[in-house]
């Protein structure tokens, strides 16, 4: 086996892992329960839940969806938030690492960010779906953390480059990308927001999904969030709409759709194949050769 596969095998096993703690963060956050004890129980019977029971991917299979001292069952979500998790991380290490490519510094702070922001948008659209709650853990730790990485870039720039008046205009520029990113983001769907609110006369979306955005910016920039905007919107028609086909439910009377997750799934698209649809798609309008 080669030594690129070993990683790809790591990169899948740490995703499932910390997938797997992202479902005891989904469970216990917006029950505002601690995430640190008590150790992992069965929600049905209370009895703890071993070492070996509680393996990703593994243990819920190997138990088939049903706990071993009551028996019963497990949602299936707990399954699919580690396989999520694991098929996420493996994604962006091939995305940032090529088979034989030379590992860099800023290769591995870009996938260390990545990975991080991944297990956010996990947990965030989990507890978005279930609650109607995108906790700032998520949203204002999405900011930071793109703050933080476009720093990084910055200094780790200034430590293996000797700087020229171009040097120091691509630092300050990452930086300012990040800033005009995050407050792009939050501009918009401000004023999306407060439009909305007066058109309807009740609140639009949540002030989570507002600061969702101002994060999606902070990381990608100002043309990832109008990319994430239009996307997001998209996705979330195609949903509501086939929910209130399924459901056979009135406009009026269809209940408010969680928006948190549709811009995480935009987001993911944008990374990685967010150049590549722009250019798919400004093909079909004949803007670009």
């Amino acid at each position: 086996m080669s030594l690129f596969a070993v990683y790809s095998l790591f990169a899948f096993a740490m995703g499932a892992c910390v997938a797997s703690f992202l479902n005891v963060v989904v469970w216990r956050v917006p029950r505002g329960e601690s995430i640190v004890s008590p150790p992992s129980h069965c929600p049905k019977c209370g009895a703890a839940i071993r070492w070996w029971q509680n393996l990703p991917i593994v243990s819920w299979l190997a138990l088939r969806g049903r706990c071993s001292h009551c028996h019963a069952p497990i949602s299936p979500r707990y399954l699919l938030v580690e396989a999520l998790g694991g098929a996420l991380y493996l994604a962006a290490f091939w995305h940032t690492f090529a088979p034989g490519a030379a590992a860099s510094l800023f290769a591995i702070a870009e996938l260390v960010t990545w990975w991080t922001w991944i297990a956010l948008m996990i947990a965030g659209s989990f507890i978005d779906f279930g609650h109607q709650l995108l906790p700032d853990f998520v949203t204002v730790g999405g900011m930071a953390l793109g703050l933080a990485f476009a720093a990084a870039e910055t200094a780790i720039f200034l430590a293996t480059t000797r700087v020229v008046p171009s040097g120091w205009w691509e630092c300050s520029s990452r930086i300012a990308m990040s800033v005009v990113g995050l407050l792009a983001g939050l501009a918009i769907m401000g004023a999306i927001r407060w439009l909305g609110t007066k058109a309807f006369g009740r609140e639009a979306m949540g002030m989570g999904d507002v600061l969702l955005m101002g994060a999606v910016g902070s990381l990608f920039g100002p043309v990832a969030v109008v990319f994430c905007l239009m996307l997001s919107a998209l996705l979330g028609s195609v949903a509501g709409v086939g929910a209130m086909l399924l459901s056979k439910t009135r406009l009026g009377q269809f209940a408010a759709i969680p928006y948190g997750p549709y811009i995480c799934m935009a987001c993911l698209i944008w990374m990685f194949r967010g150049p590549q649809a722009i250019h798919w798609y400004l093909s079909l309008l004949k803007l670009t050769p």
